[in-house]
């Protein structure tokens, strides 16, 4: 499994293609999913998945304050989540697979 990197506060308009042409700037994207409601609508929260743990590193420390269509991202690196589940729980609480 390739190191994810948990992204919250994304702006709703936010696209797939957008959030992965802002993070290959700092290394290679595998992948981009936005949590969606039942609407179709963005949640507010993506996960990006990096080529290596070593881009996933570059990319949390360049971008964990910068903003994105006028918003300041919250960046967190899914390995660090999963060890200390209860400062991030309501995250995991609004996403539903497969929605």
């Amino acid at each position: 499994m390739c190191p994810q990197l948990l992204v919250g506060n994304v702006p709703v308009e936010a696209t797939e293609e957008a959030l992965k042409e802002y993070f290959n700037n700092y290394g290679a994207v595998r992948s981009v999913t936005i949590a969606k409601n039942e609407k179709g609508k963005g949640k507010g929260f993506a996960f990006v998945e990096m080529a290596s743990r070593k881009e996933a590193i570059q990319a949390h420390a360049a971008l964990a304050s910068c903003e994105f269509l006028g918003r300041r991202l919250s960046i967190s690196l899914k390995d660090a989540v999963q060890t200390q589940p209860t400062s991030i729980f309501s995250w995991f609480k609004l996403f539903k697979p497969g929605s």
